[in-house]
């Protein structure tokens, strides 16, 4: 962190269109990619205990997970409750949190699985993995 904070500003460049704002995004962008892998490390052993996973004591978990959660600016306890809830229904069609899968009328599918409508549509003329990465950037 020290060293990129010498290397790089965190002023914004006054001109968008420059040489100095390619820098600029070019070099906080390797930055967060880089701080994203090397804090994955610490999350998975802070989610790991969440579960109970990382050892047989759940003091020891708790312990351990607190810490790194901390250090992550993840209030533990908090965590543990909604993701083990989370953990509950997961894909369920209706009772899901998150990555809840669409039904066939949501996904825009005929009763004979025919694609309708102009998202299907869209998913007919990209084809399944290009429309997949267009989902990853739209939220869709």
């Amino acid at each position: 962190v020290y060293l990129t904070s010498q290397c790089l500003s965190t002023d914004l460049p006054e001109e968008l269109l420059s040489l100095d704002a390619l820098k600029w995004v070019s070099g906080w962008s390797f930055y967060a990619f880089w701080m994203g892998a090397i804090l994955t490390g610490p999350w998975v052993l802070a989610h790991e205990c969440g579960h109970g996973a990382f050892s047989d004591s759940q003091t020891f978990n708790d312990i351990i997970g607190f810490i790194l959660h901390q250090a992550l600016l993840v209030p533990y306890f908090a965590w543990q409750y909604t993701h083990s809830k989370h953990h509950r229904r997961t894909n369920h069609l209706t009772d899901g949190e998150s990555h809840v899968p669409s039904t066939a009328k949501e996904a825009g599918l005929g009763p004979n699985n025919e694609r309708e409508g102009l998202y299907a549509a869209v998913h007919e003329v990209l084809g399944d993995g290009p429309f997949a990465l267009f989902q990853v950037f739209t939220h869709l």
